[in-house]
């Protein structure tokens, strides 16, 4: 006969917890909000800039925030809980509520100065472009102290 040993405590619990317990540390201790759900991100790249598109349906466009500072890229909104109308019940309740909060570090080459944010469809578009690659220049080189004459061989040869 085989025996097959079962763990006593399996992991998904105790991971569940940990998330929560972390949730609630960034809350309380850090001083920022907890974030309840993550939207969706596809982020791309190409010549002119960095395109960045969250998935945020059913947010109005006046809960959303987008803030660059320090080279960090800080995308939040809240979508608020659909309150139901007297008489009727929830038969299915799939979509995530609350805030939402999710940061990007942008590379150098990224222009702060130049980010443009569009909604659309229930898709956020946040566009940073690039800056402009640095060009050599020459720079001169400016003379400080005055002029210093070196004798000539004849006025060494007298001395």
């Amino acid at each position: 006969m085989t025996y097959y040993r079962i763990p006593a405590v399996s992991p998904a619990p105790v991971t569940a917890l940990r998330r929560e317990m972390d949730r609630l540390f960034e809350e309380v201790f850090a001083g920022r909000p907890a974030t309840s759900w993550q939207p969706a991100v596809q982020a791309r790249e190409d010549e002119q800039g960095y395109t960045i598109a969250l998935d945020v349906p059913g947010i109005p466009a006046d809960r959303l925030e987008v803030l660059a500072e320090d080279g960090v890229l800080t995308v939040r909104g809240e979508r608020v809980r659909l309150e139901l109308a007297e008489g009727e019940r929830l038969l299915i309740g799939e979509t995530t509520q609350g805030q939402f909060v999710r940061q990007f570090r942008l590379p150098k080459s990224a222009d702060l100065q130049a980010i443009q944010a569009a909604y659309d469809l229930g898709v956020l578009t946040v566009r940073v472009a690039k800056l402009a690659p640095a060009q050599p220049r020459r720079v001169p080189v400016s003379v400080q102290s005055p002029a210093v004459t070196m004798p000539t061989s004849q006025e060494t040869a007298a001395a």
